[in-house]
Order: C-alpha cells, then structure tokens, then sequence
C-alpha cells in the first residue's frame, strides 16, 4: 500500500508537470513557432542537465545500443514537434485525448518490432482505441483540422517511441534515455532554428524555462512512478490528465468542454484498461 501511494504522488506530479508545459507551450507558441520553441527548451534543458551530472553520475549514461537511442530520439523529436504544433491548433483537451491512443500503437509496434504476441485483450484494446479516435475526429461529419491529423501522426510517433524505449532499457539506463535525447535533439533543433532565429521577448523566458523544466520532470515522475506499481495501475491514472487540462483551458483560454473528446477518451481509456489487465491464467498457474 506505500508503494501504491507513493506511485500515486508520483504519478500527480508527471501529470502536473504535463498539464503546465502544455500551457505553458499554448502562450509561448503565440509568439514562436514550434521548433523555436523546441530549440529553446533543448537549450535550456541541456544546461539543466549539466548542472545535475555530479548527481546523476556518468555510470548511469552508459551506451550499449547507440544506433536504437540515435532512431528513438530522431522519432521523439518528430512527435515532440507535432504536439507542440498541436498545442497551438487545436484545443488542448482534444490534444491530450489524442495522445491517449499511444498505448494503442505501441500494441501494434511491439508485435512488428519485439515480436510481442497480440492477444485478444490487445485487439480490443486497438478496437477500441480506434473508435475512441473516430468518436472524437468524427470525419464526415465535422471537417477534420490539421492541428487533429498532426497530433494523429504524433501519437504514431509517441507509440514507436515507446517500444523503442522499452528495447533500450533492457540493457541502458533510463537517466541515459532522458539524458541523450536532450543532448541529441539540441543540434536537430539548432539547424532547424538557424534558418529562423528568433529572439524570444523577456516575458517568455519564464515560460520556455518552465516547458524545459516540466518535460524533465515530467519524464522523471512518470518513470519513478512506474518502478513503484505496475503499469495497470499508473498508466489510467494518466486519464486524469484529460479532466484537468480541459478546466484549465476552459478556465485560462476560454476552451469549451466538448462531450465528444471525454467519450472517446472513455473508450481509449477502456481498450488500455482491458489490455493492462493481469492474466488470470497466468495468476491461476502461479
């Protein structure tokens, strides 16, 4: 039971820290676009990162799959790119409902990459993931934004991102994953960010400090909260990330509370529950 609400706290914090870079992310990207802003929170959070090495220690950074950290972290700054986009398109409880179809397509990704079985709990799971989406695209009924199909393609992103992560620390340290995609994605920000160098207002630089700081955190809280309970227990609790950036939104940039983002997001919600679910045969064996 310590454990459970230790990983409880934990988990609240990853899902503070998510909720405040994406508004963070919203008023910023008034101003700048998506890869000026990656450029500045790599930036940032590099100097972060050095200024924590002695803590972290470089035995931790150790490399046994460079090639699997170098395509993980090209991925990863696609998809971090499309969300950032996303932000600034389209309403963030319906960014967040979308993200909520990763699990989904890591499901797909882990049977073509690691050769994990897809189980009838895990075709349920893309089912009804996939309804999920449909519910709150609606396609054919209302017309479909850009800022919806880029998010769709960044959740793709996120799905290989996290089979990809999952390979690595089979051998890496977590704090490696962490540590590198910062260092890695800085240059790829760099040359994107040299063809339209922009020099944020004073006012921003709070905010760029706090998106920095939140996706490390973020990232952190996430994983400790995971090395506490078991996956069926703290990857739902991500779903309360979904109530409260649609109050913030609706309370700080006047978002409407849209009925069709929380039932597909019910449905998303159901498939992952159904799929994380302990095998009873196995229990039983046991």
């Amino acid at each position: 039971m310590t454990n459970l609400l230790r990983a409880a706290c934990w988990m609240l914090g990853a899902i503070a820290s998510f909720s405040a870079m994406a508004v963070a992310a919203r008023i910023v990207l008034g101003d700048l676009s998506a890869m000026q802003l990656m450029f500045y929170r790599n930036i940032l959070a590099v100097g972060i990162l050095l200024l924590c090495l002695p803590v972290i220690g470089m035995h931790r950074l150790r490399v046994r799959q460079p090639f699997t950290h170098l395509v993980r972290h090209s991925v990863h700054f696609f998809a971090q790119y499309a969300w950032f986009v996303a932000i600034a398109l389209i309403p963030l409880a319906q960014v967040f409902a979308l993200e909520f179809t990763v699990p989904i397509w890591a499901v797909l990704f882990a049977a073509l990459l690691v050769n994990e079985q897809i189980t009838r709990r895990s075709l349920w799971a893309v089912m009804l993931g996939f309804a999920g989406t449909l519910v709150i695209v609606r396609p054919g009924f209302v017309a479909v934004e850009t800022g919806t199909i880029v998010m769709l393609a960044g959740a793709l992103a996120f799905g290989l991102v996290h089979t990809l992560t999952r390979k690595i620390t089979i051998t890496d340290n977590p704090m490696s994953v962490m540590v590198l995609m910062n260092f890695l994605q800085l240059p790829m920000a760099g040359i994107a960010f040299a063809y339209d160098p922009v020099w944020p207002p004073t006012w921003q630089w709070p905010c760029l400090l706090a998106i920095a700081l939140t996706a490390l955190t973020a990232h952190y809280c996430l994983a400790k909260a995971l090395s506490l309970a078991p996956a069926n227990i703290v990857i739902p609790m991500d779903f309360l990330r979904l109530p409260l950036i649609a109050v913030i939104a609706w309370w700080v940039f006047n978002e409407p509370l849209e009925l069709w983002v929380f039932a597909g997001a019910a449905l998303m919600l159901a498939g992952i529950w159904i799929n994380l679910r302990p095998d009873r045969t196995v229990r039983a064996q046991s």
